[in-house]
């Protein structure tokens, strides 16, 4: 019987047979665990141990930190009644009885020809995803570890690819070969199978679309084409029953918004300008392609109409996208003005322009800066005309998607109604594509959202849901930034705030132009006390997406009234307040602040139009909810609520 679960691949879990979360308290805890685990039954020196993880303390210090994280352990394991810890004065060893470890168990399955179906369930990302930079000598350990559950992945994928036929392809499989080329897209072994996989389900256009992709990716980074293999591959689909007979048929009409970004036009014959063109369009497609609900043409396809005088419907039949960005650079002095329109390729009609004026200076930085703006604008236009769109649309004629963007659009009305109204639409979404992450990271805010607004009864048990939904959507797809978001903001209301900045550093790591991953990253650090570093990440949020929701404001005063700047704080949370009077979120801290400067009467008069809002509100639901790591963060805010005349 398993009492334990240990989860490797793709993240890091440790659960009981039960599914309870057993928690250990550090990150080094997490890693220690994963190294004994992965080579359990070897006894280790403990100064092997003492090394790996706290290298660059004092010997005696090191040591002292591996017999508490080796406490942290058995303190984990003793809620499931388990001690795998064997240790003596010297040596340390793991003992797997009662525990399954999903990255052990992968290695074997992988061996086993008639197992790789229960294999490639297994695998759902790199082994440890997200932890990296802990020490040297980890990351020396850690880096070939990867690579070795790396080629079995490709192994088991490779050979699952053979062995399909049309009636038999593996949906595991095609997700294990975009799992792998997320972390590596110079894998060629990968390419192949997922195009032998598609070409079986007679998906040809998007075998067809993968060798593009695996051409392009060899050629930029390597400078190579692809081997005999490959080609030949490629030859047989491209020429076999039912070829297509022309480049738009060989492409889908993809689930997601598309867009393609056309070379930036260079209006002044100077050639710094031109490399600086090119620039910013690699850039913005790049930077684009890292939101998930955005399908983005790849540079290779878009460059085809450098220097050409096309119009963007022309485009956006060549390509099959809905919308294009175009944009120009024109020189006068010491200053450039770049340009940029997005249009929509179906209407023609103009969704978005902006003219940019900036001095040259340093033309790596001013593209830096460029690209970062344009991309987060997009990003948002996009994603409001979709959500218009998908509001004209019958019923009947609707898919996923159409269903998470309405979704979006109303859970933004921050009512209890709108809630349940939005749940209901990502329910139906997932009923149609079970493996819609939007939609299932969707589903999870809707309940995030009951638990703070304390709509459901109990409230913990909307947390609890939430919880396990972003731990689904973590299992099924850990290269999206958005389960990370979801995952790291569940975790903060959770109070498990190490995990969580974990996963807050993962986002925007991976996609640092998301105006929402960039403020929660602020929110994060207003919770551990941080707020000065929080203040900087609000304000790039801010700049990122200038139309921004009311909980940026929200952010930006709490992150004030925290480093006791209450002046300062009381302009955001107003503005906060203005924008949704029924906010009350907002209104706490201001009555807070208001009462930390003496201004009592103002302060009093927020309390009163709380407790009209919700006359359950009082210091004792807030002393146990309210999300601080420091107990004088919590004090010095129950503190200014106190002196505001909340009741207790």
């Amino acid at each position: 019987m398993v009492a334990c679960k240990l989860t490797l691949l793709g993240g890091f879990a440790l659960e009981s047979g039960d599914g309870g979360e057993l928690t250990l308290p550090t990150r080094k805890d997490r890693l220690l665990l994963a190294y004994l685990a992965l080579s359990a039954g070897t006894p280790h020196t403990r100064d092997r141990l003492a090394g790996l993880l706290w290298g660059d303390r004092a010997e005696a210090q090191a040591r002292d930190s591996l017999r508490q994280a080796l406490a942290g352990i058995r303190q984990a394991f003793r809620r499931a009644a388990l001690d795998p810890v064997r240790a003596d004065r010297e040596t340390v060893a793991f003992v797997m009885d009662g525990i399954e470890v999903d990255a052990v168990e992968f290695a074997r399955l992988a061996t086993e020809t008639h197992a790789f179906d229960r294999a490639v369930a297994l695998y759902r990302g790199n082994l440890l995803d997200g932890i990296d930079g802990v020490t040297t000598e980890f990351e020396e350990w850690l880096r070939p570890e990867r690579e070795r559950f790396g080629d079995l992945a490709v192994r088991v994928l490779e050979q699952l690819a053979l062995a399909s036929t049309p009636n038999r392809v593996s949906d595991e499989a095609i997700r294990l070969g975009r799992c792998l080329l997320a972390r590596d897209r110079l894998r060629e072994p990968v390419y192949r199978a997922l195009m032998g996989l598609h070409a079986r389900q007679g998906e040809r256009a998007e075998a067809l679309k993968l060798y593009v992709a695996c051409r392009d990716a060899l050629k930029q980074d390597l400078g190579v084409a692809p081997d005999g293999k490959t080609e030949e591959l490629y030859r047989d689909i491209l020429t076999g029953p039912s070829a297509p007979t022309s480049a738009s048929e060989a492409e889908p009409t993809p689930a997601r918004p598309s867009i393609a970004v056309l070379p930036f036009g260079n209006l002044s014959g100077d050639a710094d300008l031109g490399h600086l063109c090119d620039g910013i369009t690699e850039d913005i497609i790049t930077e684009l392609s890292r939101f998930r609900e955005l399908f983005v043409i790849a540079r290779h396809s878009s460059f085809t109409f450098k220097g050409k005088a096309v119009t963007v419907q022309q485009v956006g039949r060549e390509l099959g996208v809905e919308y294009v960005l175009e944009g120009s650079v024109r020189r006068a002095g010491t200053r450039v003005r770049i340009i940029a329109q997005l249009v929509d390729a179906r209407a023609g009609a103009h969704i978005w322009a902006e003219r940019l004026d900036r001095e040259i200076g340093d033309l790596f930085v001013m593209q830096d800066e460029v690209t970062q703006h344009i991309v987060a604008t997009i990003a948002h236009r996009v994603g409001k005309t979709e959500q218009a769109r998908a509001a004209r649309k019958r019923p009947e004629a609707m898919r996923a998607h159409d269903y998470v963007l309405r979704a979006w659009a109303i859970i933004a009305e921050e009512t209890s109604e709108a809630n349940q109204q939005s749940r209901a639409l990502y329910e139906k979404a997932l009923a149609l594509e079970p493996t819609n992450m939007l939609a299932l990271t969707g589903l999870a805010w809707t309940y995030v959202i009951d638990w703070e607004s304390r709509w459901s009864n109990p409230a913990d048990a909307a947390l609890e849901h939430a919880y396990k939904l972003a731990r689904q959507a973590l299992s099924l797809d850990s290269t999206d930034y958005q389960t990370h978001l979801l995952f790291g903001y569940v975790q903060k209301r959770r109070k498990q705030f190490a995990d969580a900045l974990v996963h807050f550093e993962h986002v925007v790591a991976m996609n640092s132009n998301d105006a929402d991953g960039v403020a929660h990253m602020g929110s994060l650090l207003v919770a551990l006390g941080r707020f000065s570093e929080a203040l900087d990440w609000f304000q790039k949020a801010v700049r990122l997406n200038p139309l921004h929701p009311a909980w940026y404001l929200y952010g930006i005063g709490e992150a004030h009234y925290g480093a006791r700047q209450y002046e300062q704080a009381i302009s955001p949370l107003r503005a906060a307040v203005n924008r949704f009077p029924t906010y009350i979120t907002p209104r706490r801290h201001l009555a807070a602040a208001y009462a930390q400067m003496g201004r009592l009467d103002e302060a009093r008069a927020e309390v009163a139009a709380i407790r009209k809002l919700d006359p359950s509100v009082c210091l004792a639901m807030y002393r146990e909810r309210i999300c601080y790591e420091k107990f004088a963060d919590r004090d010095h805010y129950l503190d200014g609520l106190r002196k505001a005349g909340l009741p207790e």
